[in-house]
């Protein structure tokens, strides 16, 4: 399937002095996204085919400001079949959110939908994975570093987190005691997701380190992943640096 979105570019110049012009005309050309999606369940890691009564698999882009990260205009939807695991899509030089939302023909319902990834097809032709986990999710969090003290707001560095350091989201499930995940992320990035988990309850624990050494954390506190690749907004975790 393919999506043509139109743009017309036209430069000209006369001459002066003499009756002549000249018209040049630039090309652009719409960069190819090849996106994919799959099915696993997390519990053994096997691959699952399309839920019965699914059959169709959108995929949405949506423009997105680099710099506010604010979705902008309307989503540009094209669909194919769920069971092809995969389409190629056109779209604009811009910068998008690209993600699967697998829903009834109809559209009436939505079975799950994968997580968004940026693309930038200023930079050409993109590939996009998509995994859906039918008995499983994520988390998804944001984060500031703040003295213990004064509470005041602290950079990473002056916190103590180098290159070598990171922010780490601890997750254990109040379910199986020994089954315990640990996601660790840029701390300049101020955000993450974690890699999936099975659905449940978990207790949480955020933290900065450094060269493993705990530097400070935030409270503990408990939520819930949910099935068909559900995202939890944790929120944003405040982490206090003594």
């Amino acid at each position: 399937m393919k999506k043509l979105i139109l743009g017309a570019l036209l430069a000209a110049a006369s001459s002066v002095g003499c009756s002549s012009s000249t018209t040049t005309t630039t090309t652009v050309r719409d960069s190819i996204v090849d996106v994919t999606w799959s099915f696993t369940h997390l519990a053994d890691n096997s691959v699952r085919s399309c839920p019965s009564g699914f059959g169709t698999a959108n995929i949405i882009s949506q423009t997105i400001d680099p710099v506010t990260h604010k979705l902008v205009g309307a989503p540009i939807i094209d669909q194919f079949d769920c069971s092809a695991g995969r389409g190629s899509i056109t779209l604009p030089d811009d910068t998008f959110l690209v993600w699967v939302e697998i829903a009834t023909n109809s559209g009436s319902s939505k079975y799950a939908e994968s997580a968004a990834t940026f693309v930038d097809t200023s930079l050409g032709d993109a590939k996009v994975d998509t995994e859906i986990l039918d008995d499983g999710g994520y988390f998804f969090f944001t984060w500031d570093l703040v003295d213990s003290r004064t509470n005041a707001a602290l950079t990473c560095r002056n916190a103590g987190v180098t290159a070598s350091g990171s922010v780490e989201i601890v997750s254990m499930s109040l379910t199986t005691s020994s089954y315990i995940k640990a996601d660790k992320f840029t701390c300049e990035d101020h955000y993450g997701t974690t890699e999936g988990l099975l659905a449940g309850d978990y207790d949480i624990m955020v933290q900065a380190e450094n060269n493993n050494t705990t530097l400070g954390a935030a409270d503990p506190f408990s939520d819930t992943i949910h099935a068909q690749n559900g995202l939890t907004d944790l929120g944003n975790i405040v982490i206090q640096i003594p």
